[in-house]
């Protein structure tokens, strides 16, 4: 694996207790050269809070490789948009309606990512990897501290939510990428020559961070819970929900989901409108975008890059009747003569037309929210026992009628049940964070579906994977390229 030699960045970002101002350098490669000097970091809570700061600002902000001279792009991270956009493209959410070779995403969109093509999986990799890094040095800092003056509850604070950002580095890397290095040290000399590790033990891992970090994490928010920006307790809960999902652990996912859903002093289900907004009680987790770049703004990173994609027929037309979340959460592309007619998705209401230079943050990046924690306990509960049935349609009718729709009716059949929870799935958590994409995987429709699409064809099962770049293979020789790809 490559050795990544860079510092996590600050740029302006307004935490609780601190405002960072310029670049400075909190993590600094020089002695040794193939470790971090950690003693010289974490002597205080302060320059422990400086470098916990930068962990968050390096996911929504990036560093020096990600930004341009105009600001950050919301397919520059994975963690601030660029898994949205390209799973989205990759699955039958996005598309552009010319299918013109020189589109952005057409590589994903038409199933032609190849080893010279690699599209945007490189930037999810390398930027997935940067985060893990840096989450990785502040797990080694918090560990090897010495000095009395760091205390012990900040301690266990930068440790818990520096293991919660590496688990969720890597629930993406193996989803995407599959069998990917699992690097837990900053030191070059174990890292470079990782091999390539199953999903199970990625997989592995995640839980034991996850786990690890639920015991470090407040149950409550800073600053009264309104600005959800930073990690606590129920993230860590609603990840291992998920997690523990994907992993087929029914009964686990249930019982974090149902935890989550339980804490109703913190959390409800907002109106539509109110969902991506600052103070939602809705959301679970979510990053505040800096406000200074000119390129764009107040926005949020992913918000500004939607501007003009083009939500998929299929997409839009597996909308009911009625459903509030079509009028909400899209919005009308209106056709001139460079421009074709369609919906883009609009679930962040600031976008590349309409942001303010410095201006007032109304939303901030939304990573985890109640939403996906009802759709969770529906499914989990279904798969523990069809006799769950009605409590399961419970859940789907929740977020339904918030949607305006008709509540589903204790009649259906097991497999009605399943195919409404598919559904609302689909629809609930359209362009979200490649959720479309990661449940056609991981329900072995994916094939099924997107094999049917025209554009994807000829169809090449294959594709369900990105590629790992070539230059890591090339840094490292005991990595495998994924099957496919030569």
């Amino acid at each position: 694996m490559k050795k990544y030699v860079f510092n996590i960045i600050t740029a302006s970002v307004l935490l609780p207790g601190l405002l960072i101002t310029g670049c400075n350098k909190l993590l600094d490669i020089k002695d040794p050269v193939n470790s971090i000097t950690t003693n010289q970091v974490f002597q205080t809570d302060d320059q422990a809070a400086i470098a916990l700061n930068g962990l968050y600002s390096y996911l929504i902000s990036g560093g020096e490789d990600e930004t341009t001279s105009y600001g950050l792009l919301g397919s520059d991270l994975y963690s601030a948009g660029g898994i949205t956009l390209a799973a989205a493209h990759s699955a039958d959410e996005l598309y552009h309606p010319s299918l013109a070779g020189d589109y952005q995403y057409y590589v994903e969109t038409t199933a032609r990512l190849t080893l010279q093509n690699l599209g945007y999986s490189y930037k999810i990799w390398k930027s997935a990897y940067k985060g893990i890094f840096n989450a990785n040095a502040l797990i080694e800092g918090v560990k090897s501290a010495t000095s009395k003056d760091f205390t012990q509850a900040y301690r266990k604070r930068v440790l818990g939510e520096a293991l919660a950002v590496r688990a969720m580095g890597y629930f993406y890397l193996v989803n995407l990428f599959e069998n990917v290095p699992l690097a837990l040290s900053i030191d070059y000399n174990d890292t470079k020559d990782l091999p390539s590790a199953k999903p199970a033990a990625i997989y592995q891992q995640i839980i034991n961070d996850l786990e690890e970090a639920s015991g470090y994490l407040s149950e409550n928010y800073d600053g009264n819970n309104v600005e959800r920006i930073r990690i606590n307790k129920w993230y860590v809960e609603a990840m291992l929900a998920r997690v523990y999902l994907f992993t087929q652990n029914y009964e686990k996912a249930y019982q974090h989901a149902n935890e989550v859903i339980s804490r109703t002093d913190l959390f409800q289900l907002e109106d539509l409108n109110h969902v991506f907004t600052i103070s939602s009680r809705e959301v679970i987790f979510q990053l505040k975008q800096i406000n200074i770049t000119v390129l764009r703004g107040n926005a949020t990173p992913e918000g500004f890059a939607m501007t003009g994609r083009y939500l998929t027929p299929t997409l839009l037309n597996a909308f009911e009747t009625g459903d509030n979340r079509k009028t909400a959460w899209t919005s009308a592309v209106v056709s001139n003569p460079y421009t074709p007619a369609g919906f883009s998705p609009a679930k962040y209401k600031i976008n590349s037309t309409n942001f303010t230079f410095n201006g007032y943050r109304s939303e901030y990046y939304v990573v985890m929210r109640l939403a996906e924690m009802y759709l969770i306990r529906a499914e989990a509960n279904m798969l523990r026992s069809a006799a769950n049935k009605n409590a399961v349609i419970d859940d789907l009718n929740t977020i339904r009628e918030r949607a305006g729709l008709n509540g589903l009716p204790y009649t259906l059949t097991d497999q009605q049940v399943t195919d409404a929870i598919a559904h609302e799935r689909r629809i609930e958590l359209f362009a979200e964070w490649g959720h479309r994409w990661l449940d056609l995987k991981r329900t072995n429709k994916a094939t099924e579906v997107l094999s049917g699409i025209t554009y994807k064809q000829p169809w090449n099962q294959h594709q369900l994977l990105y590629p790992i770049p070539p230059p890591e293979i090339l840094w490292d020789n005991n990595l495998s390229q994924n099957i496919g790809y030569n």
